[in-house]
């Protein structure tokens, strides 16, 4: 097995791969309508980590004869060894949160009362929406996506509620426009 340092994205599309083999385009495809609406990143590596992961021994690749001659990505047994000893470790009780709504926040004393409104506003509108997505998605996705998927998307459920409601409450703390 070749030497790969593995990210957050390798055992994103080793998870992914573990359900079925696919494409890369198929792979982008699932990442936005599942895990896309929780971790972001840069769609174009799930271009280059499968052929990575493919280097390491971790996925098999196997290209079409004719027309486009798309790649479909495997999982190995190496691959589910690497995912399942991923999954098996400590996970770190550190959450990120990069939410440029709370960014601005955090240096509001620098704008106008109107300015902090209006991020309040948006955010309380923008965590309302996602959190109605989600409520919908889970309703579409009842029975035929597996339990740990949708606990998933009930803590994004959850999570956005909360938010929403934070930015509800410090709407009316602020002073009318």
């Amino acid at each position: 097995m070749a030497d790969h340092r593995m990210t957050a994205t390798s055992y994103l599309v080793l998870g992914l791969l573990a359900d079925a083999p696919a494409t890369s385009y198929e792979l982008k495809r699932r990442v936005a309508l599942t895990i896309g609406n929780f971790w972001e990143f840069a769609h174009s590596q799930l271009y280059d980590e499968p052929v990575r992961l493919a280097a390491a021994g971790l996925v098999d690749a196997s290209s079409e004869d004719g027309g486009r001659r798309r790649r479909t990505y495997t999982i190995t047994d190496a691959g589910r060894a690497e995912l399942a000893g991923w999954l098996a470790e400590p996970t770190p009780g550190r959450t990120d949160v990069r939410d440029p709504g709370l960014l601005k926040l955090f240096f509001a004393k620098h704008a106008r009362p109107g300015d902090v409104r209006a991020i309040a506003a948006d955010q309380h509108r923008a965590h309302r929406d996602r959190a109605d997505e989600y409520e919908r998605t889970h309703q579409l996705l009842a029975g035929a996506a597996d339990h740990w998927q949708m606990k998933s998307l009930e803590l994004g459920i959850r999570y956005e509620r909360t938010v929403e409601g934070f930015w509800a409450d410090l709407l009316k703390e602020l002073p009318g426009e």
